[in-house]
């Protein structure tokens, strides 16, 4: 189970907000959502980054869910987003979700196409994410997972977008997008680079409901599914 912030903002207010010890009225508790020590970014760099399902089944022993916050890359530029990626892992996040920026963000509410608007009217493309990750993702303690829209990976060619991406340092892929039928060639090259899918159940995207394992739906990692239609999914990797 995971918690994502699909807002900057949002995040980063409670990130502020997150170390904050309130006053005594307040009795003490176990924390159910999972809170890292800070860490240095020098430490950080010689760590080993544990894998998506790694990261939740630690956290599924731990009796915690996921803090997963989302950005869009390049909102408002790359800089910034390359200090936000690294705010965030310092601040306790178990994965950090990144959206790369897409002209027809069907399957995002209107705060994340927002962003999406902005990045990529300040020229964010797909070769400029991925250099700014090869410099950042190497410092981070937490996984990262890609957020792209399928036509922009079978632009560049699946099997070259997984290469990619794996020597960049993403250890996760969420599509949200792509029709189930769909799927088997992004396995493929997926399982080859060792990145874990995520498949997204949404208005746009509904077929992978009722799918009885995470091999039948086709997820390696697990399944987003919106609020709303949570309750019609029945796959026990959801998220």
């Amino acid at each position: 189970m995971g918690i994502s912030l699909k807002s900057t903002a949002a995040g980063l207010f409670l990130l502020k907000n997150h170390n904050t010890h309130s006053p005594s009225r307040f009795p003490s508790f176990k924390p159910l959502v999972s809170t890292k020590r800070f860490t240095p970014m020098a430490s950080v760099a010689t760590s080993q980054t544990l894998g998506i399902s790694e990261t939740f089944s630690k956290l599924k022993n731990q009796g915690k869910v996921a803090f997963i916050p989302y950005i869009t890359a390049g909102d408002p530029d790359l800089s910034t987003t390359a200090e936000a990626l690294k705010v965030l892992d310092s601040c306790g996040s178990d994965i950090i979700e990144l959206g790369v920026p897409y002209s027809d963000p069907l399957a995002d509410g209107p705060v994340i196409q927002a962003a999406a608007t902005r990045s990529l009217a300040r020229g964010t493309n797909l070769n400029a994410i991925l250099s700014m990750l090869k410099e950042v993702a190497p410092q981070l303690s937490c996984p990262i997972a890609l957020f792209a829209y399928y036509n922009p990976i079978l632009k560049r060619g699946v099997e070259k977008f997984m290469s990619t991406i794996r020597d960049v340092g993403i250890q996760g892929l969420v599509v949200p997008d792509v029709p189930l039928e769909e799927t088997e060639l992004l396995r493929r090259e997926a399982l080859k680079n060792k990145i874990e899918l995520v498949f997204s159940g949404n208005a746009y995207n509904t077929n992978y409901a009722d799918r009885p394992n995470e091999s039948d739906c086709g997820s390696s990692g697990r399944i987003c599914v919106p609020r709303e239609l949570s309750r019609s999914y029945r796959c026990p990797c959801i998220c």
